[in-house]
């Protein structure tokens, strides 16, 4: 059992790994090209993310939310478009660069359809790929190819806005937080004395707020601390059994 939930928990390692494997029984260059490869993706991550990260807390902590709803909010229009545009447009860097920036956005009050256009614009009609476009691929080429891009980034942009609530999305994510820091602080026995039938399963009931946090017999008064501290942080300070 305990060995099953390792391998659901980690199953995409396990499956990276045994492709990697896979990949050294059948040609030894190309693992070695592949390792080489990987690890510059990893080199490239760590050499970018960290000032992605900075950006983003500093669009949290210093523009004000206001400013945000009033440029990039629901209501912002023609005006929020041509912003979030010019914003992907400009941007530097990979597009997973992109999606702390866009959540930050979010988070401050920015719309779904003008962080579709962020994300799609900083993907697929940055200025310096323009140019490359044009001087290969025509100048009439380039520009067909924006327009079409344009209409199909703001279309997506106006679906999306109309089906789906930056609520859901923001509850989701910090969901999916709660429920990682307490898989974290949790032992990984999977012992089933809190009645659950693994850590996984009692992290889960304690992130859906129906739960007590003292059930944990092998944790003890050390893991009951954390779990309280968090959950008492999460609903603002309840300071009873039940979170």
């Amino acid at each position: 059992m305990i060995l099953t939930d390792i391998m659901k928990k980690h199953k995409i390692k396990i499956i990276t790994i045994i492709l990697y494997l896979a990949t050294l029984l059948y040609s030894k260059e190309v693992f070695i090209t592949s390792v080489k490869t990987t690890g510059g993706y990893l080199k490239e991550m760590l050499e970018i993310l960290p000032a992605v990260f900075i950006i983003s807390g500093l669009i949290t902590v210093w523009i004000p939310k206001e400013v945000i709803t009033k440029n990039l909010g629901k209501n912002s229009g023609l005006k929020g478009k041509l912003i979030s545009m010019l914003l992907g447009s400009i941007s530097a860097g990979p597009i997973y660069a992109a999606f702390p920036v866009a959540f930050s956005l979010l988070g401050k009050g920015a719309s779904i359809s003008n962080i579709v256009v962020i994300i799609s614009s900083w993907a697929v009609i940055k200025i310096p790929m323009l140019l490359v476009e044009s001087k290969f691929l025509g100048l009439k080429f380039m520009l067909s190819r924006g327009v079409l891009t344009i209409v199909a980034i703001l279309l997506i942009g106006y679906i999306l806005d109309k089906t789906v609530d930056v609520k859901d999305v923001l509850t989701t994510f910090n969901n999916d937080s709660l429920l990682l820091e307490i898989q974290n602080i949790l032992p990984q026995y999977n012992c089933r004395a809190c009645g659950y039938k693994n850590c996984e399963e009692y992290a889960k009931a304690l992130a859906n707020e129906h739960e007590k946090f003292n059930k944990c017999k092998v944790g003890g008064k050390e893991v009951k601390g954390k779990l309280e501290e968090i959950l008492n942080k999460q609903k603002g300070g309840s300071k009873n059994g039940n979170y």
